[in-house]
Formats: C-alpha cells, structure tokens, sequence
C-alpha cells in the first residue's frame, strides 16, 4: 500500500512538473525568447521520453530518475528564463541537482549491471567509489565544455578560478552524497525496488542480444 501510495504521488509530482514547463513555454512564447522557446521544448520533449521507452520498447525508467531529470531541466531553463541565475547560491543549486542526477544514473546503472550481467561484479562500497569518480569526470567534462564555448563564441559561462573550483567541490559532494544514500538503499533493499523492473527489462535485453 505504501509503495503504490509513492508511486501515485510520485506520478502526481511527475506530471505537476510537466505542466510547469508547459507554462515556462508559454511565458517564453508571449517574451518571444526564441532560445528559451527551444530550451522549453526540448526539455519537455526529453520529459516525454521515458513514455516513449515505456510505450514502445517496454522500458520503464526508474520514476525517480524521471523526475530527477525533469527538476535539473525545469531549474536550468526557469533560471534562464525567469532570470534566477542572478539569485545568490541558484547556479551552486542547479550545479548539485544536476550532478546528483549524473550519480544517481550512474548508480542506477552500475548497480542493475552488477544484479543482471555476468560480465560486472562488484560491491556496494565499490559501486559508491564509481559512482563519486563518475560524477567527477562529468564534471571536469562540462567544465571543459564551458571553456571551450566561451573561447569558440566569446561567452562568459567561466567565471573564474573559483567558480570552476566551486563547481568541481559541488560535483565531488552530489557524488558523495548520492553514494551514502546508495549504500544505504542498498542494505535496506530498497534501491533493488526501485530498479527491479528495470532491471529485469535490460536482463532480457541483454540475453536476446547474447543468444543473437
């Protein structure tokens, strides 16, 4: 009852989400904002895509990742649009959920190969150091994406020694703290409930490509 009541909830959250984009779509149309048009509509496209996986290819994202990606989107381009980058401590907010998102998808990933595929095996504690590492490379990554755009078309998304530094601490804590709460959903049993459906769904995936 109470894992149905979560995930009715967490359904209700997915869909508030949507209609919230809907409307940052909406504000950009009426501002003529072309660039935040297109943020808007692809951002509410990608938040289509796990319906899309689910309806055509019988995949079915974890709900959580679902709408862990659609907060990370609707906090980059409502910032953007509505102008909160100008807020203290908003880029720092973004920069944490977006990076959390990057661990908990390498988790979910790591884990379900380790529980489905013969070819990976590995701990909980290992699965965390991964995971950190990952989201650190991810954001060295971006980093270099932002250098790189603002040499290219002489935008400013550097800000500084600091700032590069600042986002490279946050990407190292969302990892930390995306792997603690791994660990712990691990030994409560509960991030293999979260994931099983999707689990058994690459498992099946992975054994017709191996008997193909």
């Amino acid at each position: 009852m109470k894992k149905s009541s979560l995930r009715i909830g967490g359904v209700i959250l997915s869909y508030t989400l949507k209609i919230i984009m809907i409307v940052f779509l909406i504000i950009s149309i009426w501002k003529l904002h072309w660039i935040w048009i297109f943020g808007c509509s692809l951002t509410l496209i990608v938040s289509f895509v796990p319906t899309i996986l689910k309806r055509n290819y019988q995949i079915t994202l974890p709900l959580v990742l679902e709408i862990l990606i659609i907060i990370a989107l609707i906090l980059h381009v409502g910032g953007g649009l509505l102008g909160a980058y100008g807020i203290s401590h908003y880029d720092t907010l973004t920069h944490f959920v977006s990076s959390f998102l990057v661990a908990f998808l390498a988790f979910v990933i790591i884990y379900i190969l380790d529980e489905y595929w013969d070819g990976l095996m590995m701990d909980k504690y290992a699965m965390a150091f991964v995971v950190i590492i990952a989201t650190i490379a991810m954001g060295v990554i971006w980093e270099l994406n932002e250098w790189i755009t603002d040499i290219i078309f002489g935008t400013h998304e550097q800000w500084g020694y600091t700032d590069t530094l600042k986002d490279l601490f946050i990407d190292a804590l969302a990892g930390f703290v995306m792997a603690v709460i791994g660990v712990t959903m691990i030994k409560r049993g509960s991030f293999d409930d979260m994931t099983e459906e999707f689990g058994e769904q690459i498992d099946k995936i992975i054994k017709k490509s191996e008997k193909g």
